[in-house]
């Protein structure tokens, strides 16, 4: 196969990874100018037209602030999560432009969305993740289940109805590790309402 037939295959697989995840139409372009630039004649010999393209749409998520988790591409593209984060260092290295994987405020934004929060209260979870990534609680943490403590945690500050059951329905992010995240932010911000 020429390698255009195979720049095709691999932009038609992002746009159906993309459907499936309801991702923008601007971070699967993204993501199609990006395989169509890394997945060339010489790069594509041992490596999966499939696990490349998820890497390519994940990598543009990452740059588009697109709130869609590395896990949730890997089951999309039904590949390992593990070959997805190798193959997503491969591209960010190809492109010559590092990523930064830490952006828990799209999060934010989709869940407070999803929640029916206010806009203070979405906000105020913003706020929450800037103070506690300053003072260094984000390190190592998934930008996801960091997002979904900030909601729980600004909702709680707020007054609004919001229990760790919905912040889970909403994120997929485990009540436990909402609870433990929520726990870390709390220690470092205080009540940041006064």
């Amino acid at each position: 196969m020429d390698i255009e037939a195979l720049h095709e295959r691999g932009r038609e697989r992002i746009g159906e990874f993309g459907a499936t995840l309801d991702v923008r139409d601007a971070v699967v372009e993204t993501a199609g100018a990006i395989f169509t630039r890394v997945y060339t004649e010489e790069t594509q010999q041992g490596r999966s037209l499939t696990t490349v393209a998820a890497a390519a749409l994940y990598v543009a998520c990452k740059q588009e602030g697109a709130p869609v988790t590395s896990s949730a591409i890997a089951d999309a593209a039904d590949i390992e999560h593990s070959h997805l984060l190798r193959r997503s260092k491969w591209v960010q290295t190809e492109i010559g432009t590092p990523v930064d994987t830490f952006n828990p405020k799209p999060f934010v934004d989709e869940y407070a969305n999803t929640l029916g929060l206010s806009d203070e209260t979405r906000e105020l979870a913003r706020n929450v993740v800037t103070v506690a990534t300053e003072e260094g609680v984000a390190s190592g943490k998934s930008p996801s289940g960091f997002a979904a403590a900030a909601i729980y945690y600004a909702a709680k500050l707020r007054d609004e109805t919001c229990t760790q059951d919905d912040v889970h329905e909403a994120s997929g992010v485990s009540k436990i590790t909402i609870r433990n995240r929520y726990q870390e932010q709390a220690e470092v911000v205080g009540d940041v309402t006064r």
